[in-house]
């Protein structure tokens, strides 16, 4: 037997008292049985630490599925009433189990349309250089016909020995004779070669255009940033529906073994189609209603509808494509949902829309979101360097078009300060920040604020800010317990510790990869909990994060996940 196996045994459910088909929720949080368990089938868990998420019974030993529910919460002895014939019985061994995790801003498409067999990896583990990044698209030049493009992602120049990008000489020497496009890691760079450039129009000695980088001598450098990556990816042949398709069951199989269960996929549609490698476009949300019509979206899945494209957004862009858009019909909403509408407003520099100064920009972000607002979505807007103006145009959209509960994010919110949580508590806007890229960029003096001050989590916490948890995959590997245990620590990949008063507790940092996203998805009353009741999605952890250190939450393995009631990853 190995020892995935003994964690998680198999025992026969007649050595178990009958139970009941159904359970009824106590003041306490509990399950109470009512009648037997003749039909059997379902889960049940026991001697273990579940951490319910839940305030109303916060801890528990054993959990009770059937039919896709939670049917019990509380303790070993009155689990023993719902087992019955074909019924699996797991002994947690004292291992952890919580709600299946709820990455709240994850592209799960663009993620796994960017690897292998779609495009070359050149993440951090497959290239350490630029010289190992010619190797591997000369490499792909070799084996492919002449003429056709050769895609790839993941690079990131600060990991790459040179401390630079590949650029369009570097690209012209590995592949003369194929048009080439490389996504760095942060989906925000591409770097393309000649063949490339001439093709989306963009000549030595051509006008200048935003986005596009230059030398000294004017000559472009094959570098593109933000909307002006659209200028190459719109020309990439698009990937077919099936391949989406696939690329989300393989995406999903993958989260399954993080104990992924729900997501939200944050921008698809028109303003997608020049984003991600092409893989951001409307045709991704229609191979997401695909699988969900179908029943083979095994995740629950929130799309935020993406109208413009990452600069050059527009009110009147936004006002022309939520007119056009139609949400997609025929699907279980607790599969697949478009609940809200993204928005850019700028990743660190200045502001990313039209205008021709900051303050024509902010006035147009403004309009873009109430438009958004006014339409009935939550809004989520991209976020760095101008929070508070995405703020401000969150409360005025709502003083202009009172709704209860609209649940706006300020996504990524790099740069909030501890002036803006009040007003973001007093009209429940959520912040979405990335821990794992806070590890990664907190040690650097470019990011922005010093490290004690870069994202005051407990400050948000404290203060009533719906905080919530997320990887940004690709930009980060979608595993949630790397995100808490920076969290937790507030160490960064450097090995430092920055600001360790603005450390969350266990219990806090779970909370934003649990509970909060459902709060999100405007689901907390059906799932986000393990509670009486809720779906049966589920996470459980090879070890007891209660016992574990900080510093090794993301060394627990996921040993097994629960989705709707089915088990969808055991470990082997």
């Amino acid at each position: 037997m190995s020892a995935s196996d003994a964690v998680l045994s198999r025992r026969n459910a007649g050595l178990l008292l009958g139970g009941t088909a159904a359970a009824l929720l106590t003041g306490t949080g509990r399950a109470s049985a009512s009648t037997p368990n003749t039909s059997g089938g379902g889960l049940v868990f026991h001697n273990g630490d579940v951490i319910t998420m839940d305030p109303r019974w916060p801890r528990a030993t054993a959990v009770a599925v059937r039919a896709g529910r939670i049917v019990y919460v509380g303790g070993d002895a009155g689990a023993r009433a719902f087992a019955g014939p074909g019924t699996e019985v797991v002994d947690l061994r004292g291992r952890t189990l919580l709600p299946g995790i709820d990455d709240t801003h994850l592209h799960a498409a663009v993620h796994r349309l960017n690897l292998p067999p779609y495009a070359l990896d050149l993440g951090p583990g497959a290239v350490r250089s630029v010289a190992d990044i010619v190797a591997a698209v000369a490499a792909e030049a070799a084996r492919t016909p002449k003429g056709e493009w050769i895609r790839g992602a993941g690079w990131n120049p600060y990991r790459l020995s040179e401390q630079r990008g590949p650029n369009r000489d570097d690209l012209d020497r590995a592949a003369p004779d194929h048009p080439v496009f490389l996504q760095d890691n942060g989906y925000h760079v591409s770097a393309v070669n000649s063949r490339a450039l001439a093709l989306a129009g963009i000549t030595d000695g051509g006008p200048r255009q935003p986005g596009v980088e230059y030398d000294a001598t004017g000559r472009p450098t094959g570098v593109l940033r933000y909307g002006a990556q659209a200028l190459v990816q719109l020309l990439l042949p698009p990937r077919t529906r099936e391949e989406r398709k696939q690329a989300i069951r393989d995406a999903i199989t993958h989260l399954h073994a993080q104990g992924i269960t729900s997501f939200t996929d944050p921008g698809l549609g028109p303003g997608g189609e020049g984003l991600g490698g092409g893989t951001q476009g409307t045709e991704t949300l229609e191979a997401y209603a695909d699988l969900a019509r179908s029943g083979a979206l095994d995740a629950r899945v929130s799309a935020l509808f993406l109208p413009c494209s990452q600069s050059g957004g527009s009110a009147a862009a936004v006002e022309k494509a939520l007119g056009e858009f139609t949400p997609p019909t025929g699907v279980d909403p607790h599969r697949l949902a478009v609940r809200g509408v993204k928005l850019f407003s700028d990743s660190g520099g200045d502001l990313l829309v039209a205008g021709d100064t900051n303050e024509q920009r902010a006035a147009e972000l403004t309009e873009m979101i109430r438009l958004a607002h006014a339409a009935g979505y939550q809004v989520g807007v991209h976020c760095y360097r101008w929070v508070s103006t995405v703020v401000d145009a969150f409360v005025a959209a709502s003083r202009r078009h009172p709704r209860p509960d609209a649940r706006h994010i300020a996504m990524h919110g790099a740069f909030v300060t501890p002036d803006l949580l009040p007003t973001m508590a007093r009209h429940r806007i959520g912040l979405g920040p990335q821990p794992q890229s806070w590890a990664n960029a907190v040690h650097s003096a470019s990011q922005g604020p010093s490290g004690d001050a870069f994202l005051p989590w407990r400050s948000a916490v404290d203060a009533g800010v719906p905080f919530l948890g997320s990887s940004d995959a690709p930009v980060n590997a979608p595993d949630w317990r790397a995100g808490v245990q920076a969290l937790v620590t507030r160490r960064g990949t450097c090995g430092e510790v920055h600001g360790p008063e603005q450390r969350l507790t266990l219990e806090q940092a779970l909370t934003a990869y649990t509970a909060t996203g459902a709060w999100q998805d405007f689901a907390e009353g059906w799932k986000g909990s393990v509670s009486v009741g809720k779906v049966a999605d589920l996470c459980v952890m090879g070890g007891d994060l209660r016992a574990t250190a900080p510093d090794e939450i993301a060394t627990v393995p996921v040993v097994m996940t629960v989705f709707d009631g089915r088990v969808v990853h055991r470990a082997r």
